[in-house]
């Protein structure tokens, strides 16, 4: 099988590095794949090097998941990412973060907090990709570890497809630096586990980037 290096951008959030599943999630998390993109078989198990019957339980996974839509007579494609589809998962992640929220704020270590710390400080001097590469890693800390691994996974999948719909469109700096304030927030409430303050912090940087991709995205590239 092809060893293909892994993407920095969506690594954190796929548990299965190693199969042609999450190879192909690398792809339309990165653009290679766009939305509305046909997948064909054979030419995907000529890109992995893999044979078809990999892909083909790949692409039912995704399928389930929500990435690709498989069609009679027109085979499999990228889903179609629209307005209504960022409408929708900003309100999913709006109803989940507060509840893997309040558990990580009671039980996080001070090494995750140094963690998060470690990721601000890389966010500072980082070029727009690469945020938010450490952006995901970031949320991705605050909800890893949680008991419900069903929500994490909803979650995990929500934030993908966001990564999706994103991956072809650069953030503005405005946007970036209001962002990195948002996070420093967070971490100093997170010192006091004051659990009302970080959740009123995590709703208003999810609103605001809600805002901003509605805006951005609906005008722009739907």
């Amino acid at each position: 099988m092809l060893e293909q290096k892994e993407s920095p951008l969506v690594s954190p959030l796929i548990s299965e590095k190693s199969t042609i599943y999450a190879y192909i999630l690398n792809d339309i998390a990165n653009a290679v794949f766009q939305s509305g993109d046909r997948l064909v078989s054979t030419k995907l198990a000529e890109k992995y090097q893999t044979s078809i019957n990999p892909i083909r339980e790949a692409l039912k996974q995704l399928q389930g998941e929500g990435f690709v839509t498989v069609e009679p007579n027109s085979g499999a494609r990228v889903a179609r990412f629209e307005y209504n589809t960022l409408r929708d998962v900003f309100e999913i992640l709006q109803l989940l973060e507060p509840y893997l929220m309040s558990w990580f704020v009671e039980e996080h270590s001070d090494e995750d907090r140094h963690e998060m710390e470690s990721l601000l400080n890389e966010m500072e001097t980082a070029t727009d990709k690469e945020y938010r590469a450490l952006d995901t890693q970031f949320h991705w800390l605050t909800v890893k570890n949680h008991y419900n691994r069903k929500a994490v996974d909803l979650w995990r999948r929500n934030r993908l497809i966001l990564l999706a719909m994103q991956s072809n469109v650069r953030l503005n700096a405005s946007r970036i630096r209001q962002s990195i304030e948002e996070h420093k927030r967070i971490i100093s409430a997170l010192e006091n586990r004051d659990v009302t303050a970080v959740l009123d912090i995590m709703n208003e940087h999810i609103g605001n980037s809600g805002k901003y991709w509605t805006k951005y995205l609906s005008s722009n590239h739907m």
